[in-house]
């Protein structure tokens, strides 16, 4: 395994030096402003590290708006997008790294006091109720199809972060997002005696900081390659698992 930090370091020394944009949601605690307004998080502080490492100068930027975040990167203004699953529509315009760094597992989050009364085994068991989702989320392939169906109840936004809000306010009776992100929002916003989440998981899905093909160039699949090896480093030498205790994250193996 002692080839691996030589690997990244013998690859640096090809790497462009130009300055990478890297854009990314608010989702806290992976990645949010501070009181600075400076990106800050799980995520910032894990590409800052791995580009560091490989002499790479990085700006982030973090939005709000997916459909924003997805149209900036088709149109060439990012080098990079923050924490993305897989979806084949993406290949489009997206390149994706050998190494994920997180697994999200989902779960449909409730008001406590409906969490009895919300029984979900199979999708249709949640028809009678209201269902927040965001848009250009990618969530599961049956969801999605659920979406064109007039039997569900399905209410769409394109913040994610109002989700919970929209949960407590008695607006919506589910809403599916992973553990990571509601937790860090319930504990910033104090919300953990109000809300739980169902057992039954939608998905458990590894996720990657991926690259933008319209601003690719000759230098990126070194890059990549630099990048996939001090990644693959960290998650052997503790480093990834230390990341992810430092910020309160369940650890499971991207």
């Amino acid at each position: 395994m002692r080839t691996l930090p030589l690997l990244c370091l013998l690859l640096s020394f090809t790497l462009p030096a130009k300055t990478l944009i890297i854009g990314g949601m608010l989702e806290p605690p992976l990645k949010y402003l501070d009181e600075r307004q400076t990106p800050a998080g799980m995520d910032v502080e894990l590409l800052t590290e791995i580009f560091t490492t490989l002499k790479v100068p990085i700006r982030i930027e973090l939005t709000d708006s997916g459909a924003r975040l997805t149209r900036n990167a088709k149109m060439g203004e990012y080098d990079l997008l923050m924490s993305l699953s897989y979806k084949a529509e993406r290949d489009s315009y997206l390149l994706y790294p050998k190494q994920a760094h997180i697994r999200h597992s989902w779960h449909f989050f409730v008001r406590k006091q409906d969490k009895a009364r919300i029984h979900y085994q199979a999708l249709s068991d949640l028809k009678p109720w209201r269902i927040g989702i965001t848009k250009d989320y990618a969530y599961t392939p049956e969801l999605s199809a659920a979406e064109q169906d007039p039997g569900y109840r399905f209410q769409e936004i394109p913040l994610n972060q109002l989700q919970l809000r929209k949960l407590v306010a008695g607006r919506i009776d589910l809403v599916p997002m992973s553990l990571v992100t509601a937790f860090g929002q319930m504990r910033e916003e104090h919300l953990e005696e109000k809300l739980d989440y169902l057992p039954q998981p939608l998905k458990s899905s590894p996720y990657y900081h991926v690259w933008c093909k319209a601003r690719a160039d000759g230098q990126t699949p070194a890059l990549m390659a630099a990048y996939d090896a001090e990644l693959l480093h960290m998650k052997q030498d503790g480093r990834l698992q230390a990341l992810f205790a430092k910020y309160g994250i369940p650890y499971l193996e991207p």
